[in-house]
C-alpha cells in the first residue's frame, strides 16, 4: 500500500510519524512524507519521497515573537503582542498549508492517510472515508476528554474541578472547529454528500475518527469514558544509532563521569539562552552534578567558564546516551518525556509551552522526578530547590527504573501498522 504520513510542527512533532515511517517501510509499503520543508535532508537519507510543507510556518518559531512566547521575556502586554504578531503571520500561511494538504491527496493518491492534529483538512475529509484516515498523536487531552486534566491549550494552568475539565474540551475544541470553516469551507465542495457543520464534526471525532494515540498507559492510563476508536499504544521510538558515533572525548568523559545527566531543551528556543545557559549551569556545578549540555536548536548555550564536568553537544541521540545517565533535564517535549521514562531516568522538566506542562506534571505524579519550574519564570533559587531534590531523592530513581522496565514493551512493533491497514469501518 501506499501510505502518506503527514505532520506539522518541530522535531518533536515529526519524529513519532518518522518512527512509524521505518516500521510501515520494512513491511514493504511505500511511504511518502508530508512535513515542514526544514525536514527535506532528514526524510531523502532514510529513502522516502518527500513533500515540503511551507518554510515559513518553522521559521515563525524561530522568530523574534517565536521565541518570545515559547521561552518568555519581556512584560505580558510585549508577550501578547508578540502572540497576536504570531497568529496573524500564521493565518497567512494556514491557507497555504491546507492546500498541500489536499494537493498531497489528489497528487499521491495514498491508500493510507496518518495525519498530525495540525492536519485540518484531513479532518474533513476523513468524514468522507474514515476508513482511509488515522489521526496520530503524542499526545493526549486533545479530543477525548478527561476528568483528570484539562484539554492540553490550557496545560500551562493547574487542572481544575473535574467538571471544568470536562468542559474545556468542548470549549477549546467548537473554537477550533469554527476556525476550520474559515480555511476549508472553500472545500467543502469537495465533500458534496457530507453534511458539514460543529455538530457533525464533533460527532465524528470524538466517535468514529481512528485515534492513535502513541503515548504511554503507564504514564496516561485510558479513560474509562473514551471509545473504541480511541486507542493508547504506547510510544514508539526511532532507531537513530545506525550512523551515530561518539567522539573519542566523549568517551573519556563518560568514563570519568559515570554519574552524569544530560540537560536539552530540545527543539525549543527562548529569548535568553545565555542566561538561562548560565543560571541553570552555575547550579549544576556548585552540587556537583556532572551534565552533558545539548545546545541543538538554540535554547541553551555554551558558557566559557563552565569547568571539565560539563560536556557540550551539538545534537546526541537520545536512545545512546540515555541508558548510560542518571537523569535528564529538559523542556517538556512528549518524546524526551518517554525517552527518560523508557531508560529508567530521574527527570526534571523545565516547560516552555502548552503540553509540556501537563507532562511535568505527570512526571512528578508518577514520582519520577519533581515539579520543574517553567521557563517564564526561571527563578534561581526555585529551580536550586527542585534541582537538589531531583539530584539526590532515591525515591525518584526507583519510580524510574521500574516504570522502564514496563514502558519498554508497552509499544508492539505491529499494533499501528496493523490499526491502519487492517480498517474494518
Amino acid at each position: 500500500m501506499k501510505i502518506l504520513f503527514a505532520s506539522i510542527g518541530t522535531r518533536g512533532d515529526v519524529e513519532p510519524f518518522l518512527a512509524q515511517a521505518e516500521i510501515f517501510a520494512e513491511a514493504g509499503h511505500e511511504v511518502i512524507c508530508l512535513f515542514p520543508e526544514q525536514f527535506r535532508e532528514t526524510v531523502s537519507k532514510l529513502d522516502y519521497e518527500f513533500i515540503g510543507f511551507d518554510k515559513r510556518f518553522l521559521e515563525l518559531i524561530d522568530s523574534q515573537s517565536g521565541k518570545t512566547i515559547m521561552g518568555g521575556g519581556g512584560s505580558r502586554w510585549n508577550q501578547l503582542k508578540n502572540f497576536i504578531n504570531l497568529a496573524k503571520s500564521s493565518l497567512k500561511i494556514q491557507n497555504n498549508i491546507i492546500s498541500q494538504q489536499r494537493d498531497a491527496i489528489l497528487t499521491h493518491n495514498p491508500d493510507r492517510i496518518v495525519f498530525h492534529a495540525k492536519c485540518l483538512y484531513y479532518y474533513v475529509a476523513a468524514m468522507a472515508e474514515p476508513e482511509r484516515y488515522t489521526l496520530l498523536t503524542p499526545l493526549p487531552c486533545l479530543t477525548h476528554p478527561s476528568a483528570e486534566f484539562p484539554h492540553i491549550g490550557l496545560g500551562k494552568w493547574k487542572p481544575f474541578s473535574s467538571k471544568i475539565n470536562l468542559k474545556s474540551y468542548n470549549f477549546i475544541n467548537a473554537t477550533r472547529r469554527l476556525a476550520m470553516r474559515k480555511y476549508i469551507g472553500k472545500y467543502y465542495s469537495d465533500f458534496p454528500q457530507l453534511t458539514i457543520n460543529s455538530k457533525t464534526l464533533k460527532d465524528f471525532e470524538l466517535n468514529r475518527l481512528q485515534t492513535i494515540y502513541t503515548i504511554s498507559p503507564s504514564l496516561f492510563p485510558k479513560p474509562e469514558n473514551w471509545p473504541e476508536s480511541a486507542k493508547i499504544v504506547g510510544y514508539y521510538f526511532r532507531n537513530q544509532l545506525k550512523e551515530y558515533q561518539p567522539s573519542l572525548e566523549l568517551k573519556e568523559w563518560l568514563k570519568k563521569y559515570p554519574k552524569a545527566i544530560l540537560l536539552t531543551f530540545g527543539s525549543m528556543s527562548n529569548t535568553k539562552p545565555k542566561e538561562y545557559s548560565k543560571t541553570i549551569i552555575e547550579l549544576l556545578q556548585k552540587h556537583n552534578i556532572p551534565a552533558i549540555v545539548n545546545t541543538s536548536w538554540g535554547g541553551l548555550e555554551q558558557i566559557e567558564e563552565s569547568d571539565d564536568s560539563i560536556f557540550y553537544v551539538n545534537q546526541i541521540p537520545y536512545d545512546w546516551i540515555l541508558p548510560q545517565l542518571q537523569g535528564i533535564i529538559h523542556h517538556g517535549g512528549s518524546g524526551t518525556t518517554h525517552q527518560g521514562a523508557a531508560h529508567g531516568c530521574v527527570q526534571m522538566i523545565v516547560p516552555h509551552i502548552i503540553d509540556q506542562y501537563f507532562w511535568n506534571r505527570i512526571i512528578a505524579k508518577r514520582e519520577l522526578g519533581p515539579l520543574g519550574t517553567s521557563i517564564h519564570n526561571l527563578d534561581a533559587g526555585k529551580f536550586e530547590i527542585a534541582l537538589v531534590d531531583f539530584w539526590t531523592n532515591p525515591a525518584y530513581t526507583g519510580s524510574a527504573k521500574t516504570l522502564s522496565k514496563v514502558i519498554q514493551n508497552e509499544a508492539k512493533r505491529e499494533t499501528v501498522l496493523n490499526l491502519v491497514i487492517n480498517r474494518l469501518d
